[in-house]
């Protein structure tokens, strides 16, 4: 019986890492096919997270929180809203693989946050981590053109992602809320809030409203492909921290890029058409030795 309950959490913390991949394949295929401006991309997918929270007001009391905790839920969705602007931006620059193992750098300065502000101890085994991570990421966002190599573009939209990540993480650890679904919806409500006032800004509008012209459904499917599988991994996330330690949890959510790398690999050789990476040999042996950097620093920060 103890075996059967072991199995049934780890598959449960295996799902987020497997649905956010697949959303970032959505993702890619959102701002590569139809929305060719990332941050046009990032409005609709904010907005229409907005939209599907607004779905649920039939079935949920907002009257459970104190106007601070909602004050405080509504300014962590503004700013994870801006966090998602800049990472659909370094998306419509970059292959999939390169982005989301960038964000692998989320962890260390998460760490170095918790250590300045909750006192958090940082130990000699997290500054190992922390260099392999490093590594890793620099080693990834290094591409050959023309014999030299260029660090990637999309590192500059991908530093404040980081930021920003760790930012509402920080402001997370300072609630105590057994409420989930309610912070969520002001989570989702304050995406909109934070992106909706760029989306009015001439370069955006024109961008968003030559999009939707005659393939609005189409983008609906897409958005709503990614808001299903990034809540599918959200919920089963928070269902996985409840049932395993938090540290294995994380270390599992973390391997999110192996899967990315895979599904890249996949729909490369047999479905180009939806999505296409480099797929020469030294490029994909780069990218996977650079990933296996960043899950042993991972691995190290939270298990050692």
């Amino acid at each position: 019986m103890a075996k059967k309950y072991h199995m049934e959490w780890l598959f449960i913390a295996l799902i987020p890492p497997i649905s956010w991949a697949l959303a970032s394949v959505f993702d890619k295929i959102l701002v590569s096919k139809y929305v060719k401006e990332g941050i046009a991309a990032g409005i609709l997918t904010n907005t229409f997270s907005g939209i599907v929270a607004l779905l649920l007001l039939p079935f949920i009391s907002l009257k459970s929180l104190s106007f601070s905790a909602t004050l405080l839920f509504l300014c962590i969705g503004v700013i994870w809203g801006w966090n998602r602007l800049t990472y659909t931006k370094a998306m419509s620059m970059e292959e999939a693989s390169r982005v989301l193992t960038i964000a692998q750098m989320s962890p260390v300065i998460i760490l170095i946050g918790s250590t300045i502000f909750f006192g958090e101890i940082l130990r000699p085994i997290d500054f190992i981590a922390f260099l392999l991570i490093l590594i890793g990421v620099v080693w990834i966002s290094l591409k050959k053109v023309a014999g030299k190599f260029h660090v990637t573009k999309a590192i500059w939209w991908m530093i404040p992602n980081v930021l920003l990540f760790a930012l509402t993480t920080l402001m997370l650890k300072l609630t105590e809320i057994s409420d989930w679904p309610i912070a969520l919806f002001w989570i989702n409500i304050g995406f909109v809030v934070g992106c909706l006032p760029l989306a009015f800004l001439p370069k955006y509008y024109s961008e968003i409203k030559r999009s939707i012209s005659g393939k609005l459904l189409t983008i609906v499917g897409v958005l709503l492909s990614i808001n299903l599988l990034t809540s599918l991994g959200r919920a089963s996330y928070f269902v996985a921290l409840q049932k395993a330690p938090a540290a294995i949890v994380s270390v599992l959510a973390g391997t999110q890029s192996i899967f990315v790398f895979f599904l890249a690999i996949l729909l490369t050789f047999y479905f180009p058409k939806v999505l296409k990476e480099d797929h020469h040999v030294s490029t994909l042996l780069s990218k996977f030795l650079a990933i296996v950097l960043i899950l042993i620093g991972i691995i190290l920060l939270y298990l050692a």
